[in-house]
């Protein structure tokens, strides 16, 4: 199972999931986190941790941009996920304008979903 099925499968079952720090809190109806999900949130918790650290970057930059928060939070997972590994190609690398690369990268991106309406990007949800 992938961070992005544990995080469909959370969602499914009204499981939801919070980063404080480098901690993962789950908040579950009674019951419905297993002992095989909770195996599961361990082992993925560094990719869980990672794609809610890529969410905060883009809030950032957003924010920075005067681009509303709910373009950030109306990003599917799917999408996060890709523009982090993308950002993650891109790290280290500077631009022609001498900036770097991946904030580039993620303002250029931003800036793409600001100009789309909010239920075309929500729409894209799983």
């Amino acid at each position: 199972m992938s961070a992005l099925e544990l995080i469909r499968q959370c969602r499914d079952a009204g499981i939801h999931l919070h980063v404080r720090g480098d901690r993962l809190h789950v908040e579950a109806p009674a019951g419905s986190v297993t002992a095989e999900l909770r195996q599961a949130l361990t082992e993925h918790k560094v990719d869980l941790l990672a794609l809610h650290a890529m969410r905060a970057r883009l809030q950032a930059i957003a924010t920075s941009l005067g681009i509303p928060r709910a373009v950030v939070d109306a990003m599917p997972v799917e999408e996060l996920e890709a523009t982090a590994e993308q950002a993650t190609l891109c790290e280290g690398h500077l631009g022609s304008n001498g900036d770097p690369l991946a904030r580039s990268v993620l303002v250029f991106y931003l800036r793409h979903l600001a100009d789309q309406p909010l239920s075309k990007i929500e729409g894209n949800r799983p």
